[in-house]
């Protein structure tokens, strides 16, 4: 649920970024970032490992502007894409106020793609979200490549 705080007239909104590794998560992160104006954005945190992958997450912080006498922030994160990071991708997950699954559009991917989606339903269950109820976005990268997995199998299996 979006942070609120009434004195000082912020709402702040957390949207989560998650897939499987290497689908595209933290590349989206830095692409928002060089988008944006500098006076919109904070800056880009990464923990990364020795090969730059992310190790517990990456976080963007927005600023969205105002609605009536509010100022929005927007909290981007990814979580990391190896499951076996499980504990982080749980941590990252909680309080999040809206997801974008992001999947890797590779036929040899397919397997990934889904267990990820997967393990996304069920930590959300573990935090008590229904899947079915928090806002949730797919984004299907890397669509410009070869041997793809067709937008509709997407659809149907996720």
């Amino acid at each position: 649920m979006a942070f609120v705080n009434h004195v000082t007239k912020n709402l702040a909104i957390k949207i989560v970024y998650y897939g499987a590794g290497l689908s595209g998560k933290t590349t989206n992160l830095r692409y928002i970032y060089g988008k944006l104006d500098q006076s919109a954005r904070g800056d880009l945190v990464s923990l990364e490992t020795d090969t730059e992958r992310t190790y517990f997450f990456d976080l963007l912080p927005v600023k969205a502007g105002l609605i009536k006498d509010y100022m929005v922030h927007f909290q981007l994160m990814t979580v990391p894409g190896q499951i076996f990071y499980e504990a982080s991708r749980k941590n990252v997950l909680r309080g999040s106020d809206g997801v974008i699954f992001v999947a890797d559009s590779q036929i040899p991917l397919l397997d990934a793609n889904l267990e990820s989606f997967d393990n996304l339903r069920r930590n959300l269950l573990v935090l008590d979200l229904d899947i079915n109820e928090i806002p949730l976005v797919f984004q299907y990268n890397k669509r410009d490549l070869d041997n793809l997995i067709p937008v509709e199998t997407f659809n149907r299996l996720l």
